[in-house]
């Protein structure tokens, strides 16, 4: 339905009417207006950082965590001061891209009291994890002042890997409720599929999805003890067990071919490199104003050269996503032999989650992490790729 001249309260609050689920090329539509309000996103961080680097608008800031004398607690307010203000100024953006958008597309299920709620709680999460990130960055600036991007980028390495083991048992209970699934007879074919392959679980959960949005996802989450099998409510609604069965499938493939490690260990040398090319540019700006490295006027300088960074690197992180999402999409192929079933399980998220089929190969390559959903049903039912005509004997009916 498109916008029109007379609106109820919800309507207008929302700026548009609700788009009905049959209205043309709507995905398409969904995507190109994420992409866009990414990309605005992404020039509005740059030019904040750019203003704060190569113009005063960095000394109100500086003033404001010069107040203490000491030069951690100086350092925290700034950095925190300055994030504030750049959401404060992208607050329109992610209002709409994440809560009017997605009721215009008929996706979320949030009122705006509840989205302020959870968007509030990710950013106390984020600044929990922030500043323990902060507090050993600028030790080591301080500190180690010609070896801190290596110190650093080997702090960062492990982070990640705690970050890891603790999300399914501390981070992910904070935003949503996890029950054991209550499809017993699924449960134990999903564990007896990640079992044939010598892993144990901690269980099989379903997680409250719908309670901010009608898509659907899953995943095989955590290292060790604490790895555990989640499943969105809506995914459960919404799949045949046979469908949820493929899609595990391709979740355990990340954890058979060691995905997560890989992706880990391939982070960190970027990080490496990157880290590595940032401290010298950094060292010689530095050294042009004349201040030592850990001075709060250098700081922005970073942390653009660290979103520069960021953005030169995305298209080659996603390359490498592709590319291990694609072998776990054959894994599940080869370990439950359900062509159709994978391609229908492709079909139902593609719907859910308002991803376009066939997207411009241009958009693929650098905004995908997938490959689209229209080659993964290619690849599937591509009768040239040998798999399993059925399933192993281990995989429960």
């Amino acid at each position: 339905m498109q916008s029109g001249v007379y609106f109820s309260k919800r309507e207008f609050f929302y700026f548009t009417r609700p788009l009905s689920p049959d209205s043309p090329a709507q995905s398409g539509s969904y995507l190109k207006k994420k992409i866009f309000l990414s990309v605005i996103g992404i020039v509005l961080t740059v030019a904040y950082l750019s203003a704060l680097t190569f113009t005063g608008a960095v000394k109100p800031f500086v003033s404001l965590a010069e107040v203490s004398q000491n030069i951690c607690i100086s350092f925290l307010v700034f950095v925190f001061s300055v994030e504030i203000f750049l959401s404060i100024i992208k607050f329109p953006l992610d209002y709409y891209g994440e809560f009017v958008l997605e009721h215009r597309f008929d996706l979320s299920t949030q009122s705006l009291g509840k989205w302020l709620g959870r968007k509030l709680k990710a950013a106390l999460v984020g600044a929990v994890l922030g500043l323990i990130i902060l507090m050993a960055f600028y030790f080591l600036l301080v500190r180690f002042p010609e070896t801190w991007w290596l110190l650093f980028a080997a702090f960062f390495f492990l982070f990640q890997i705690l970050v890891a083991q603790l999300f399914p048992t501390v981070i992910l209970p904070i935003f949503y409720k996890l029950v054991p699934i209550e499809n017993g007879m699924l449960g134990t074919r999903l564990e007896k599929l990640v079992e044939r392959f010598g892993y144990k679980m901690s269980g099989v959960f379903s997680f409250n999805l719908s309670q901010e949005t009608k898509k659907a996802n899953a995943a095989l989450t955590g290292l060790g003890k604490t790895r555990k099998i989640i499943i969105s409510d809506t995914l459960l609604e919404n799949f045949s067990d046979d469908e949820i069965e493929v899609v595990m499938s391709h979740e355990l493939g990340h954890l058979v071919k060691h995905h997560m490690m890989k992706g880990i260990v391939a982070s960190g040398l970027a990080s490496l490199v990157g880290f590595f090319v940032m401290a010298k540019a950094y060292s010689s700006y530095a050294a042009t104003l004349g201040h030592p490295l850990y001075s709060l006027q250098a700081i922005p300088f970073l942390a653009l050269l660290v979103t520069l960074f960021g953005i030169i690197a995305t298209p080659f992180g996603n390359f490498y996503s592709r590319k291990i999402e694609h072998e776990a999409d054959m894994f599940a192929l080869e370990t439950t032999g359900m062509r159709n079933e994978f391609a229908e399980s492709m079909r139902k998220l593609g719907k859910l989650n308002m991803t376009p089929e066939n997207p411009p190969a241009w958009i693929e390559k650098i905004f995908f992490s997938h490959p689209s959903i229209g080659a993964r049903i290619r690849a599937a039912l591509d009768e040239k790729v040998p798999i399993k005509s059925a399933r192993n004997e281990g995989s429960a009916k």
